[in-house]
């Protein structure tokens, strides 16, 4: 009863809101903040120095790089040897032990321990259309600080795994190197002699290609160690196949040397007949060609003529190909491809008769087994040459495949101002949310302690 009497005395506190409540501890709030705005505006900058403080402290621990690849297939997501790129490798036990190597940190930390330093992201992270996948040409690699090596400065560690990134790089997917590979276990001399002259052949023509491929690219290159070129390299393959090569596969024909004359005879023989056939048919096709030609008449090429407007708008009448132009380049092709299957009968039955007409001395097939050792040899330091040439050559062209670019070039950056600022900002808005929350609480218990009243 008593109670009752007491809010009907004061129907305004009674009558209050929330939203009014609020309003006035919004209003109050904002008043205080600005009676004491010189204060607050001291302690804005007071926090904003310390984070400031706090991410400069933060970058002597941490190096970041910025790595690009500037190659044509890093926009499809590949190496240059046309292998999927994977950034993480960077973080690999190789690239991890060169880096120890290179620090000089052997038994001081893992391989493992290490990768944990590093952090890889790209520089863009988005899709386009929704669907597709943007692929990144360039990430952010960072370099955290280890008490394990203490020793050496963020800054240090994040340049020696560049370098370390870039060799690994470049060796494993500069180009594709396997076809200078020359393993003496090819050549097999319980094979047939022929056989092993036409594998060096093939090793021969497989080297000089690949140097004419990478004198096509830079024809002035020089290996600034041993000064070999490209054009010297190309003209010792080219030797190779003309004259050893040549002068080893006569000796053993004219000597009549092989290791089973029976089947040699046999497997020049059916490849004779398969020859012959294909001839035969080549041949026939040449002859109808030359028929239908012939058929043709002569009078239809005026079908075929149209008129046509040169460069100065003047017309006159053009000549497009006919059918008996198709006819004869057709028949030339079938020509050549039998004249060809003809001169490879004409070698095989010369070899044929050599083998059943000579019979080779024991010290024409010493030499004969020497002169392949020889140029099996001389092809080996070859390709060892071509080797060292080209990852020279490499090296020197991958310069550009991968370059690192610091993003700690500035104070500014190190202190992060957005970062500090942002941060400060928020520091001071929340503040100013307890202030308010505070005042709010505050009236709401004065509220309900006179109402008690």
């Amino acid at each position: 009863m008593q109670l009752g009497l007491l809010k009907k005395k004061n129907p305004n506190v009674s009558s209050k809101s929330v939203l009014e409540k609020g309003w006035n501890c919004l209003r109050e709030t904002f008043e205080e903040y600005w009676k004491r705005r010189f204060i607050v505006f001291a302690l804005f900058i007071l926090v904003f120095a310390a984070f400031c403080c706090y991410h400069f402290s933060k970058s002597l621990l941490t190096a970041t790089t910025i790595v690009s690849l500037d190659y044509e297939e890093a926009s499809k997501g590949l190496t240059p040897s046309h292998t999927r790129f994977n950034i993480f490798e960077i973080q690999s036990t190789e690239v991890m032990e060169r880096l120890i190597k290179y620090a000089g940190l052997e038994g001081v930390i893992t391989p493992d321990e290490l990768s944990e330093c590093i952090r890889v992201k790209a520089t863009h992270n988005k899709n386009v259309s929704g669907k597709v996948n943007f692929i990144s040409t360039s990430y952010i690699i960072t370099f955290t600080h280890s008490d394990l090596i203490k020793e050496r400065s963020v800054e240090t560690m994040l340049s020696l795994l560049c370098k370390s990134y870039r060799e690994f790089f470049v060796e494993n997917y500069g180009i594709n190197h396997s076809i200078l590979s020359f393993d003496i276990n090819d050549l097999k001399f319980n094979d047939e002699y022929l056989m092993a002259v036409d594998l060096l052949e093939l090793k021969c023509n497989q080297l000089e290609k690949y140097v004419q491929l990478r004198k096509r690219e830079n024809k002035n290159y020089q290996d600034p160690d041993t000064g070999i070129t490209f054009t010297a390299l190309e003209q010792r393959a080219k030797n190779f196949y003309t004259y050893d090569l040549t002068r080893l596969r006569s000796y053993i024909i004219e000597s009549g040397i092989a290791n089973d004359k029976a089947s040699l005879n046999a497997i020049l023989d059916y490849k004779i007949r398969m020859d012959r056939l294909v001839y035969d048919k080549l041949l026939a096709a040449y002859e109808e060609d030359n028929k239908g030609i012939k058929m043709y008449d002569t009078a239809m090429s005026a079908i075929v003529m149209i008129p046509t407007e040169d460069s100065s708008r003047k017309y006159y009448m053009s000549r497009t190909k006919t059918g008996m132009d198709n006819m004869a380049l057709h028949a030339d092709g079938q020509l050549y491809g039998a004249s060809e299957k003809m001169q490879a009968i004409s070698t095989n039955s010369y070899l044929i008769k050599k083998m059943d007409s000579v019979s080779p001395l024991a010290e024409q097939v010493n030499k004969a087994d020497a002169m392949i050792r020889q140029i099996e040899a001389s092809l080996e330091e070859l390709a060892s040459d071509i080797r060292k040439t080209d990852k020279a050559y490499t090296s020197y062209k991958a310069r550009n495949y991968l370059s690192f670019k610091s993003s700690y070039e500035r104070f500014m950056d190190r202190i992060d101002i957005i970062s500090s600022g942002f941060g400060s900002a928020v520091l001071l808005f929340l503040s100013f949310i307890a202030v308010f929350l505070h005042k709010f609480v505050i009236r709401k218990k004065k509220v309900k302690k006179y109402e008690k009243i």
